[in-house]
């Protein structure tokens, strides 16, 4: 399932000397609630910069990938 959204911020850090993301959004028609997924870089579009609108791929409300709208 797909979701609209806005980006409202991104921190990177590595474990074990993998990247990945924390990635803080809002999706469409809540944009009062804040929202955390922490993704591995290659689910994460790193053009993406805070304001861009954002597409949200979900599995079973779990974020699976968030990529340029």
């Amino acid at each position: 399932m797909e979701q609209s959204g806005t980006l409202e911020g991104v921190q990177r850090y590595t474990i074990h000397g993998s990247p990945y993301v924390r990635v803080f959004f809002t999706l469409e028609g809540d944009a009062e609630t804040v929202v955390q997924a922490q993704l591995p870089i290659e689910a994460f579009d790193e053009s993406l910069r805070p304001g861009d609108p954002i597409s949200v791929t979900m599995l079973m409300r779990t974020v699976m990938a968030v990529a340029r709208r």
